[in-house]
């Protein structure tokens, strides 16, 4: 009787534990699968831009135990692309995004939690122009064709991190809250 009453949960826990080694851990961005891009409203209209330098020293993920994540993503920000190439020459000047001082943000983060299927909150510190600020972004996660798709967006204020200063600190000319997406694909 005992043993065919252990025999299914061994078996259970074999497959549990076949499946948990076969899980792969995500350690490499793949930059030309991946995207950053926000949205504005420049003098209520909506506009879009993105960048194309995208970059990870530091990429942990595995989904089975996502706490023990770790990340940090630089981006370079003179591979800014606002829609035009007035827009683009303006971010660069020490009024927005001062590049001669500070050519990378960075994102780094200090933990991870799931909070539903697929669903994950990262935490860290976000750091633009010199400015670094806490904040908590939620993405989603799904495995596709051996690699590692992550995705989300989160709201920014473009004061806290002084990106438009001067006569550029007018929300009615460019809003201060900036929108931004991300798909982050990773490779094991």
């Amino acid at each position: 009787m005992r043993t065919s009453f252990f025999a299914p949960l061994a078996l259970v826990a074999a497959l549990g534990l076949s499946g948990a080694a076969q899980a792969a851990t995500y350690t490499a961005l793949e930059p030309e699968s991946s995207s950053l891009a926000f949205g504005y409203s420049q003098m209520n209209v909506k506009m879009d831009g993105s960048f194309g330098e995208l970059k990870a020293p530091e990429l942990l993920f595995d989904p089975a135990s996502p706490e023990s994540a770790k990340v940090r993503i630089e981006v370079a920000l003179a591979s800014i692309d606002a829609g035009y190439p007035d827009a683009n020459a303006e971010l660069k000047k020490d009024e927005w995004l001062a590049l001669g001082q500070h050519p990378v943000a960075s994102f780094t983060s200090t933990g991870v939690k799931p909070v539903g299927e697929g669903r994950y909150e990262v935490t860290g510190e976000l750091s633009i122009k010199g400015n670094t600020r806490p904040i908590t972004v939620p993405f989603s996660f799904k495995e596709e064709a051996g690699k590692g798709v992550f995705e989300g967006s989160f709201p920014l204020q473009r004061a806290d991190f002084g990106i438009g200063e001067g006569q550029w600190k007018d929300f009615s000319i460019v809003a201060n809250e900036i929108e931004v997406r991300f798909k982050f694909v990773a490779t094991p």
